[in-house]
């Protein structure tokens, strides 16, 4: 991490109300020479910041840094005395995925598997906690380090099969924390408890139960746990909620109502709850709602799903909430209010990104304020109120200079049914016509969204002379219930006829050339890719599939999806069970039908779509004769995580592009 004295640019300053100093005059230099090409490593080694945040008491900061051998590091700064304090290090194959400030120097971590490189890390429900000065380090919660692989022993030497999982902090509580736990031997079948841990020892006391199977929670501001939603027998997401210390009951129920409402937050009177309610055919709206008399205020609504709220400096409110209309911005529900005010104020001093406030000293005088844009990674600044100033602290990936990036546009258009979809385009610095098209489906599908952020691997393709086009597809999330559920069934049919629709449009609009599309695409992208290449065979020239699915049956059978709690009933949702529909939509089972130039990767430790997938299509190809490129990893899992790894993966993808789609490409 980096240091810079001096406070981030004049402009702020300007915005906040104090006097900035004239910069000297500078001799013009001499025109520098040509930059160099961006190595490819550059782009894909792990960022030196994911996330931070600060103590309540303005004295530390806690953040978390990848590791390139895999996991990740919790790191603890004193930010006057400038020198680290305290670290904790989550193990081989597992990254520290979210901690909390529990008071002034006690800070607990929950760690999560790292399936690879492509999804989220999975929470395994263990918990740690040290103090900022490196003392009392603990294992709260999980089995590490016992005899005994799974026991959480407690005080008093109790032995218990268990996991569990941060609910929240409680405010004016600096010992205890609110965690739901799920005992293994009946995890699948009994309601989660709700538990107080004691974040210096361990010990827990249980102090409520979920209402069904499943259920996730949440806390009012007092420690109460009042609000819980529950999957019913369609997975869809039943609204729960109780009086203090009463029972629950149904606040909503999809089924009739025809309505989900996704609860966030409660807000300072304890009453009434943020929460998205979705709307037919539009994206859905951020509330707040009454519990006692069920009366609504709309907050936002917009041409996309509301994004993160922001909160008040004491967490106890929120005052506006991040928006995805096309580049990433955010709204505030009281413009003339103090924190909207310094929120608007200090989004004027970074134009063409997006500043967002973290977390704030409980005293309100530091904040941590987040910098970004498409072309910038993230820059990290320490907000000082009172001075109206800001410091830098870091950057996620300094070596990237954002001039050097190209600029993200969003764009919409018409699917062939009339759904109106929405994306981003991507194209090289100094932009251009008639551009080698590389078409990117994201993964999930379901819920999962592209959106206004920088994105290394968007970069490295434009870098190289590629335009990139990335498409929400029906089922992607950020665009309403009703958008995603329109997904359900259609892998290989509707979801598939967008990303042809998107591309064709690109082509139409004079961004790409014709003869030179290739779609890639990771996990269910990689799905998307080859499935492109059999129901479109003549339209891209190649395509890459990264650890994809190409085999629907085997999505049963293997992986982790159908081990877990609702895994099967997920699948037949989304896919179906006709063995002969899902062979259709196979990529494996309709080899003969590619035309295109192919390569595939995979990870041979992949659990979410284990390498049985690509062997399958592998083995189809062979059949048929059709050359394809291969890279196989054994030690990485669903994506590649290593830097050596991912270099040699897009060294070898950028290879395969130039010869069919880039400046290498000789026939026509």
């Amino acid at each position: 991490m980096r240091w810079m004295q001096a406070a981030a640019t004049a402009a702020l300053s300007t915005f906040m109300g104090a006097a900035g100093a004239a910069a000297p005059a500078q001799t013009p230099a001499p025109a520098p020479a040509a930059p160099a090409q961006i190595p490819v490593e550059d782009f894909v080694k792990k960022p030196e910041i994911a996330e931070m945040a600060i103590s309540p008491d303005g004295r530390h900061l806690a953040m978390t840094i990848p590791f390139d051998e895999g996991g990740a590091v919790l790191y603890v700064v004193d930010r006057v005395a400038r020198q680290r304090t305290a670290s904790i290090r989550a193990g081989a194959r597992n990254v520290i995925d979210r901690f909390w400030w529990v008071n002034d120097t006690r800070l607990v971590a929950s760690v999560a598997e790292q399936l690879g490189g492509v999804d989220r890390p999975r929470p395994n429900g263990e918990l740690y906690a040290i103090n900022a000065d490196g003392s009392g380090a603990t294992q709260l919660f999980g089995y590490r380090g016992e005899q005994n692989v799974g026991s959480h022993i407690k005080r008093g030497g109790e032995r218990r099969l268990a996991s569990a999982f941060v609910i929240d902090t409680i405010p004016g509580d600096g010992k205890n924390i609110l965690v739901q736990t799920f005992d293994w031997a009946n995890s699948d079948k009994a309601p989660p408890s709700v538990e107080l841990l004691d974040v210096y020892t361990g010990d827990t006391r249980r102090v409520g139960v979920g209402p069904k199977a499943g259920a996730s929670f949440v806390a009012d501001h007092r420690g109460q746990v009042r609000v819980a939603t529950a999957p019913d027998e369609n997975l869809n997401a039943v609204l729960y909620v109780r009086g203090e210390g009463g029972d629950w009951r149904v606040f909503n129920d999809p089924k009739a109502s025809k309505t989900y409402i996704t609860p966030r937050m409660f807000a300072r009177d304890n009453r009434r709850l943020y929460a998205d309610v979705s709307r037919p055919g539009k994206p859905n709206a951020l509330y707040r709602i009454d519990l006692e008399s069920g009366a609504r205020e709309l907050l936002y609504e917009g041409g996309a799903d509301p994004g993160e709220l922001l909160l008040m400096p004491d967490k106890q409110d929120a005052y506006g909430v991040v928006t995805y209309d096309g580049p990433t911005a955010f709204h505030v529900f009281d413009p003339a209010s103090p924190q909207a005010r310094l929120a608007l104020a200090t989004q004027k001093a970074f134009p063409g990104q997006v500043a967002l406030f973290g977390t704030f000293a409980d005293d309100g005088k530091f904040g941590l304020v987040h910098v970004f844009s498409d072309r910038n990674a993230g820059d990290f600044y320490l907000f000082d109120t009172e001075k109206k100033n800001a410091e830098y602290v870091a950057s996620a990936r300094r070596w990237l200079d954002p001039e050097r990036m190209a600029p993200k546009q969003a764009i919409s258009l018409k699917a062939r049914d009339g759904m109106e979809l929405h994306g981003y385009l991507t194209l090289p610095p100094g932009g251009g016509r008639n551009l080698p098209l590389v078409v990117n489906p994201h993964g999930g599908p379901y819920g999962v969204r592209d959106d206004w952020a920088f994105d290394e691997e968007e970069q490295l393709l434009a870098s190289r002379g590629y335009a990139v086009l990335r498409v929400n597809f029906r089922g992607s999330g950020g665009y309403g219930a009703d958008f995603e559920l329109a997904g359900y069934g259609q892998w290989g049919q509707a979801m598939q006829d967008d990303l042809t629709d998107a591309t064709r449009w690109a082509v139409q609009q004079g961004y790409a050339d014709p003869k030179r599309l290739c779609i890639y695409g990771g996990s269910y992208g990689g799905y998307a890719a080859l499935e492109g290449t059999v129901r479109e065979p003549d339209l891209y020239r190649c395509a890459i599939g990264y650890v994809g699915v190409y085999d629907l049956a085997l999505m049963y059978k293997d992986g982790d999806i159908p081990r877990s709690l609702f895994g099967k009933s997920y699948l037949k949702m989304v896919l179906g069970t006709d063995p002969a529909e899902m062979r259709k939509r196979s990529p494996a089972a309709n080899a003969d039908r590619i035309k295109a130039a192919l390569m595939l990767a995979a990870g041979g430790r992949d659990e979410r779509v284990p390498v049985s997938h690509a062997r399958a299509l592998k083995s189809a190809l062979d059949e048929r004769k059709h050359p394809y490129e291969w890279l196989l990893k054994d030690s990485e899992g669903h994506g590649f995580y290593r830097t050596a790894n991912k270099v040699e993966l897009y060294t070898k993808m950028l290879e395969f592009l130039d010869r069919n789609i880039g400046a290498a490409r000789t026939s026509p």
